[in-house]
């Protein structure tokens, strides 16, 4: 039987003859994420859990030859730089790497936990000029202190340095923010350009740390590899450094490792997300009372709101999109006043004011939506909220709204709408974290047919469209739909 081949993730970095940090470790994460890691031996470290007494630095031919010989041949999806260790590596990186169009994750080591340093003029301006080919640079704040000469003590100092590593070239940048005095959390920052957000993390007291930031570049090489987005690679190596630290170890008498715990599967080990440091800390979205929301049709119209309100269906979406003006309301009000009489979860999508107005149950926003509806003028008035997502920094930047349940889709092509599917393998992975502290929705192409296997995921409700409205026999559909998910009607 044929088995899926691996995407290959180049690790260029020193050799850690404790396995803690360094080649070693780059291998184990890169392996650990459904990845096939090669190497490229920047230098031969002699070290311990405590402290480093040699370090070799191998013939650049020789650094070279490593380098070509897996470029000829093999079909690299991403490459991830740790140490590297004179300006000739960094010479023959920039030359090869120029003719080679791949995915290029930096991190910028300078010094070593134990206190070895590898910094110097002509390193510094090297990483400058890598800096051009680079896809995510990921320097710790010291690191960033001593590439740009420059003090980074408050947050606009970071949020200046990240653009400024973006003026040199690097398409997006995380800096990290361990090393920052704070004692509950630990906030990173994140710019791509588009994607100016930060990200905090519980801050764990624990000496299991060794090798943080070689996994985080690696992990975050390993997911993009497998085709996620950078702000996705990044949101995943987030939670996948605070599961390893949580479940880290000691070896010897220093301090500890990651241990190697594969794709993240805890919503505790994710970041919260937002744009501003000030947004984090909001109050929870009312609950659904339920995270099986069961069949949740998704309709146009007061009409067809009636008519599955008379079937026993509990929970349904009002998405109109041909009226305006007196007829919007007047639909929204007659929405909102079949489902109190019906005791029924009818969300409004989009129209939040008014929804507000009407004393809706809910509103469902989609991620565009978001940015610009007052969230908090639809918890203040007590309404349910619905959210919309469609890959990890969607659903992180949703959690972290705390809704009444989120929604991922496209689960399957739909003739609604022209959407990037995500298939069942990310609906079962996401559904897995997300259940534990929401309401989940899968949407997007479900039928009769593929229903059993969307539930079959872990989701807690399914929404349908076209599966009902487009149907000559609507009753029929719909009973069989709620006999599938285990409701009576």
């Amino acid at each position: 039987m044929d088995h899926k081949k691996p995407p290959i993730v180049c690790a260029i970095s020193a050799s850690d003859s404790s396995g803690h940090a360094g080649h070693q470790c780059d291998l184990r994460v890169i392996q650990d994420l459904d990845c096939h890691a090669t190497s490229v031996l920047s230098g031969i470290t002699a070290q311990n859990s405590q402290t480093i007494t040699t370090v070799e630095i191998p013939q650049n031919s020789t650094f070279t030859a490593q380098l070509d010989v897996l470029l000829t041949d093999l079909p690299i999806a991403a490459i991830k730089t740790g140490l590297i260790l004179s300006v000739e590596q960094f010479d023959t990186l920039i030359e090869k790497l120029s003719c080679h169009k791949l995915p290029l994750i930096v991190d910028p080591v300078l010094s070593t936990t134990s206190g070895r340093t590898f910094d110097s003029p002509e390193i510094t301006e090297r990483y400058r000029q890598l800096l051009s080919l680079t896809d995510l640079f990921t320097p710790n704040i010291p690191e960033a202190q001593q590439l740009l000469d420059a003090s980074i003590i408050s947050d606009d100092d970071i949020i200046s340095a990240a653009g400024a590593f973006r003026q040199l070239g690097a398409q997006a940048v995380l800096i990290k923010g361990g090393h920052r005095d704070t004692s509950d959390f630990v906030y990173d920052y994140f710019d791509d350009g588009t994607h100016r957000l930060w990200l905090r993390q519980q801050r764990q007291h624990s000496n299991n740390t060794r090798g943080t930031g070689c996994a985080l570049a690696s992990a975050a090489a390993s997911f993009m590899a497998q085709s996620k987005t950078t702000v996705d690679a990044v949101i995943l190596a987030s939670a996948y450094i605070q599961q390893g630290i949580r479940h880290g170890f000691s070896l010897g008498k220093g301090n500890g490792l990651l241990s190697n715990e594969g794709w993240p599967q805890h919503l505790q080990d994710y970041p919260l997300i937002a744009s501003a440091r000030d947004q984090f800390d909001r109050c929870e979205f009312p609950s659904c009372d339920t995270k099986a929301l069961g069949l949740y049709p998704i309709v146009d119209s007061v009409e067809w709101l009636q008519r599955l309100l008379k079937l026993g269906v509990s929970t349904l979406q009002l998405r109109v999109k041909n009226l305006s003006g007196d007829q919007l309301e007047t639909a929204i009000r007659d929405s909102v006043v079949l489902g109190n009489r019906y005791k029924a979860r009818v969300f409004i999508n989009d129209h939040w004011q008014l929804a507000i107005k009407h004393q809706a149950y809910g509103v469902h926003l989609g991620q565009e939506d978001m940015s610009h509806a007052s969230l908090e003028a639809i918890q203040n008035a007590g309404l349910h909220l619905g959210l919309s997502s469609h890959s990890e920094y969607e659903w992180i930047r949703a959690a972290s709204v705390r809704p009444s349940y989120i929604a991922m889709g496209s689960v399957f092509t739909t003739k609604t709408k022209t959407v990037k599917t995500i298939g069942l393998d990310n609906l079962q992975r996401w559904a897995h974290v997300l259940n534990t502290g929401f309401a989940t929705v899968a949407i997007g192409g479900i039928t009769e047919d593929n229903i059993d296997k969307v539930m079959s995921s872990g989701v807690g409700s399914c929404a349908v469209i076209s599966t009902i409205t487009s149907s000559t026999d609507y009753q029929g559909v719909t009973s069989r739909l709620m006999k599938k998910l285990g409701i009576r009607n």
